[in-house]
């Protein structure tokens, strides 16, 4: 997933994003979708009450970069795994997510267990035991190519995008999992942001 910030954004925490997408006047289904720290997942089932397929698009291990490092605060250098996916629901593309699991001091074996499965990474952990947080939770509007030609946009098409840090932890409270997850939406469900920026 090669992505580039639209240009007069940046990455909005969510307590200066709240006040962004309300000034953008976003419908609140929209606003849900890009600010909550729930399940996307379950969020979609609801929404659209069909289940959600998984389509993987790249499944590599690489030595983790510097700013993926320093957003997830881990040690660098270190090698992750790179998963990314397509969300599709009803045969729609929905959502383009990239997850990135920091390997040092965890299980390879079970890490790869659950990058290479066809479930939501949030279902998967759920699957093995483990209850999920999210924090560092940002938006911002960028371009991306590969999610362009997937969805039959125009090139230049920026769209809306949302980036958070997911800690998992065993049921006797001691974490197993930190990753970083960023999900690039389809202005199917998210619309599209705006060109200009006015802050």
């Amino acid at each position: 997933m090669d992505y580039s910030i639209a240009p007069g954004w940046s990455w909005s925490a969510d307590k200066e994003a709240m006040p962004l997408l309300d000034s953008l006047k976003l419908p609140p289904q929209q606003k849900l979708l890009l600010l909550s720290d729930g399940s996307l997942t379950k969020f979609l089932e609801t929404s659209n009450r069909s289940p959600v397929d998984v389509e993987i698009k790249n499944h590599e291990t690489r030595r983790l970069e510097k700013d993926e490092a320093e957003y997830l605060e881990v040690d660098a250098p270190q090698d992750a795994i790179i998963r990314d996916v397509w969300l599709i629901q009803n045969k729609r593309r929905l959502v383009y997510a990239r997850s990135i699991f920091p390997l040092s001091g965890l299980d390879k074996h079970f890490i790869e267990t659950i990058a290479a499965g066809i479930e939501p990474i949030g279902k998967s952990l759920t699957g093995h035991g483990l209850s999920a947080s999210k924090d560092k939770l940002e938006i911002c509007a960028v371009h991306c190519i590969d999610a362009n030609n997937a969805l039959n946009l125009a090139p230049e098409a920026i769209l809306w995008a949302k980036r958070y840090r997911l800690s998992a932890q065993t049921p006797s409270g001691v974490e197993g999992i930190k990753a970083s997850i960023t999900e690039i939406f389809s202005p199917e469900i998210a619309g599209r942001p705006p060109l200009n920026l006015e802050k």
